[in-house]
């Protein structure tokens, strides 16, 4: 266990690749339900309301399928078992080091406009945790998609942007029932 954590760190340093973990389905099966997990315990400490397992779930069905989609693209669906859990632990290692920031900010509980300047500095201040996530996942993609770094970003900012967007219509939708 704190092999594959040292792995995902390096990983997330960018020292290493998605081609450094072991060829293990049941690995990312466990990395894929600890994130599940770890997803809806966060989204139970910051009072996200609707059934955020269910979010969960289909995010994660969602985000496999685009990987498996781009591999195959690429001809390359023999790294996608080392790619998905490269992506989900270090989003997972992301998610537990970004949920003390967002209870610290209060966001979810207070709208925008209650933040206190000490708030507004610490959201401020995570915006680098999110360049470092999408960096993280434009390495990983580098290195699976045989694509250049610059590429990877654009990816990642892609991937990250609709995410953010399907959060969003989930969120209003949710809303709206």
């Amino acid at each position: 266990m704190g092999t594959l954590l040292n792995l995902i760190w390096d990983i997330c340093c960018l020292r290493r690749g998605p081609q450094d973990l072991p060829y293990a389905p049941a690995l990312l099966a466990a990395v894929a339900v600890a994130a599940l997990a770890v997803q809806w315990l966060s989204g139970q400490l910051l009072g996200v309301q609707g059934n955020s397992l269910g979010a969960g779930i289909l995010s994660l069905l969602l985000n496999l399928g685009v990987l498996y989609l781009l591999l195959t693209l690429r001809n390359l669906r023999n790294r996608f078992v080392q790619t998905a859990t490269a992506l989900l632990g270090c989003a997972l290692l992301f998610t537990l080091i970004s949920v003390p920031i967002v209870l610290l900010t209060g966001a979810g509980q207070i709208s925008p406009e209650q933040l206190s300047v000490a708030q507004r500095l610490l959201v401020l201040a995570s915006l680098p945790l999110l360049v470092w996530k999408i960096l993280v996942d434009a390495s990983i993609l580098r290195h699976s998609l045989n694509v250049p770094f610059l590429a990877g970003v654009a990816i990642a900012l892609a991937w990250v942007i609709a995410e953010f967007a399907l959060a969003g219509v989930a969120a209003s939708s949710g809303a709206a029932a």
